[in-house]
């Protein structure tokens, strides 16, 4: 398994496979590179990289506080270890918040932006209740939450136990904070300045996030993507559907 030791002589995890461009796959809270399971196919068309952002899975704690903006640049940094210039972000959830920051921070170093289950900021009553749940159940019980997380993403019992253990790696202070500092974050006044194309998924029954699709419809060159019957977890439980309409929407931006 790969790591580099970034600036702060911490080690930190990801994996990459196959050849193309790059895409850059970011979890969301202490869920680490392996809810990204079935993302591993894309592979065969791209390079797929899937870190553990620090103090989540199998990368060491750099700080007990990472902001949104902290991870940002850890993607940033990993991007510069491996020589890649520019790359699709690719942010589930949480995650998808650092995908954001890196896509509006350095946009010289984003060709596209897909968001799975994405929000600028946490504006609806049913995903700030998400979030303080999340934030309390990290702080009862880590490995409760990483139980019911990984049972609620994958059906098959190996690759549940699988993510249950990577997730019970994370660090709990940095799992907490990861959540508290987005509950907090808002990039949704700088969306009009992002001017590269966008993709955002969702799953059609998943009420309590889909409000937030009205942010990105300021965007100069935003796609909205529902997927029928399915609920937030889309890129495990819903993958096919997720990888198939990635893979459509690089090739129509000429990203392929």
């Amino acid at each position: 398994m790969p790591y580099y030791t970034g600036e702060h002589g911490k080690r930190l995890f990801y994996e990459e496979k196959g050849n193309g461009n790059v895409l850059v796959f970011i979890h969301p809270p202490g869920m680490g590179r392996k809810v990204f399971r079935e993302q591993h196919k894309l592979s065969h068309k791209y390079r797929v990289i899937l870190p553990d952002l620090s103090g989540n899975g199998d990368s060491e704690t750099v700080t007990k506080a990472p902001d949104i903006s902290f991870y940002a640049r850890e993607i940033i940094d990993l991007m510069d270890y491996l020589d890649v210039k520019d790359a699709v972000m690719v942010g589930y959830s949480c995650g998808g918040m650092i995908a954001q920051e890196v896509s509006l921070t350095f946009p010289d170093r984003v060709k596209a932006l897909i968001l799975a289950g994405g929000f600028p900021k946490v504006a609806t009553g049913g995903l700030r209740f998400e979030f303080l749940s999340g934030m309390e159940w990290v702080k009862k019980s880590p490995e409760t939450l990483a139980k019911l997380l990984s049972h609620s993403h994958f059906s098959d019992v190996e690759i549940k136990r699988e993510l249950n253990e990577h997730m019970a790696k994370s660090d709990p202070d940095a799992w907490y904070e990861f959540y508290n500092r987005a509950f907090h974050f808002d990039c949704s006044r700088r969306l009009a300045n992002l001017q590269i194309p966008l993709l955002v998924m969702y799953g059609s029954k998943e009420f309590w996030i889909n409000p937030h699709s009205k942010y990105y419809r300021k965007c100069p060159d935003a796609t909205l993507v529902l997927i029928e019957k399915a609920y937030h977890q889309i890129p495990a439980t819903n993958w096919e559907m997720f990888n198939g309409t990635i893979d459509r929407f690089l090739e129509e931006r000429c990203l392929v």
